[in-house]
């Protein structure tokens, strides 16, 4: 049985009791001067970005294409590291800094953004060939940048964001299984999450979306009332909804099929070894296919290690409200609930898949890669004067406080409201 869920406990007996040690910081905190002073970091670093960033996106696209080049010219090989590492680190990198940090339009106001399609309304959107050219993945596009650029970004750690692990891992916590089985569906999911959970679940957020704007169209209250109460109520849409009948009553199981699982699973393991069936052989062609499947488990393991802990732990924090983005309690939020990873170098970074800024990240998300480097020693800084919480640990620090999490063994705090704008 999991222990008792300390994150239900309301705001009113929250502010009933005395402020813990660890939220002690929040009673000396001047609010305003932190916004400001991050505010104005942040508009610094976005009118410095310029050509310099655009060499430097460059370089890593060149470093994901020659992985990737390295591991397709292999795949025919009798499997091995080589090839799977440089195949599952090409999608890695495709995913989680390029698609990542343009379709944040990152580099929309540079070179790469207004004249080579670096930016969200060009990049992988639009029709099924800028998919195949961009960032073909088994996750949608236009439903990525709903789901995580909007819903995730600007309600982060809210029972509204949809991307809270504690939330979506209830059903783990509750489970009357052994223990020992538990970590086994953890690991399960960590090496096929993008299909089983990340696939499904944006792509549910972008069709309610949808529904939603034709009951608005169509002035239905009722049914906008509807849909907003079931979105809170299913929650979490994965590929096994679709078996055992928990899917919203938006979900459209054919659509799901066509737009975002089909044309991924034609192009990467029906085209891209064909070549080596029609010039090599049969026994080339088996080798490819077991190259391509063991290089997508590992990708999604990847992937998990530096995506899901960035918001999780018991020193990171919940909330139960909502609060106006860009306004300096937004600002906040996005420090004391996100975490940075190591950093130091392109090399590390690129293991981390950027994702080691993610605190930079969320106080700005439409910067580049660059600024992100730039701006971390700076907002690291700001953050000890003023006396918020910055936590940066190692990514497998983060992934063992994230699975005790997933198992309920620990909680995330949840932040004393009242503290902060308490007279």
């Amino acid at each position: 049985m999991c222990k008792a869920d300390p994150v239900a406990v309301s705001s009113q007996e929250t502010s009933a009791a005395a402020l813990a040690s660890e939220d002690a910081w929040i009673r000396d905190l001047d609010l305003k001067a932190f916004g400001a002073e991050i505010r104005e970091l942040g508009k610094t670093l976005r009118e410095n970005q310029g050509a310099a960033d655009d060499e430097h996106l460059y370089k890593l696209v060149r470093w994901q294409t020659g992985l990737s080049l390295a591991g397709l010219l292999t795949m025919w090989m009798t499997p091995n590291p080589f090839t799977i590492i440089c195949l599952s680190t090409g999608l890695f990198m495709r995913w989680a800094m390029l698609a990542h940090h343009v379709c944040h339009n990152g580099y929309r106001d540079t070179d790469a953004g207004k004249r080579f399609g670096y930016n969200q309304l060009v990049f992988a959107v639009g029709s099924l060939v800028r998919r195949i050219i961009d960032w073909a993945d088994w996750i949608y596009p236009e439903a990525w940048n709903l789901e995580h650029g909007r819903l995730h970004h600007y309600s982060l750690n809210e029972n509204a964001d949809p991307d809270v692990v504690e939330l979506n891992t209830r059903y783990l916590q509750e489970m009357d299984i052994p223990r020992p089985l538990k970590y086994l569906v953890v690991l399960f999911f960590g090496a096929t999450w993008k299909f089983t959970y990340y696939s499904s679940n944006t792509y549910s957020a972008l069709l309610h979306s949808r529904r939603l704007r034709e009951a608005t169209l169509k002035n239905d209250e009722v049914t906008k009332a509807r849909l907003q109460k079931e979105a809170v109520e299913s929650r979490m849409m994965t590929v096994f909804s679709i078996f055992d009948g928990s899917g919203p009553s938006w979900w459209s199981t054919s659509s799901f099929f066509f737009n975002v699982l089909l044309p991924f699973f034609v192009l990467r393991f029906v085209v891209t070894p064909l070549p080596v069936y029609l010039f090599i052989g049969a026994a080339a062609y088996k080798n490819a296919i077991i190259n391509l499947v063991l290089a997508e488990i590992l990708t999604n393991m990847h992937s998990f290690l530096a995506i899901v802990p960035n918001h999780a732990g018991n020193d990171m924090y919940r909330f139960e409200t909502h609060c106006e983005p860009l306004s300096d309690e937004f600002f906040l939020r996005q420090v004391i609930g996100s975490v940075d990873f190591q950093v130091g170098n392109d090399v590390i970074d690129t293991f981390h898949g950027f994702l080691s800024y993610q605190i930079e990240h969320h106080l700005w998300p439409d910067l580049s890669m660059l600024s992100y480097q730039k701006a971390h020693p700076l907002v690291k800084d700001i953050c000890k004067r003023h006396g918020v919480p910055f936590v940066q640990e190692s990514v497998f620090v983060r992934l063992y406080k994230t699975v005790r999490i997933f198992l309920g063994d620990d909680h995330m705090r949840l932040f004393p409201q009242q503290a902060l704008h308490a007279e």
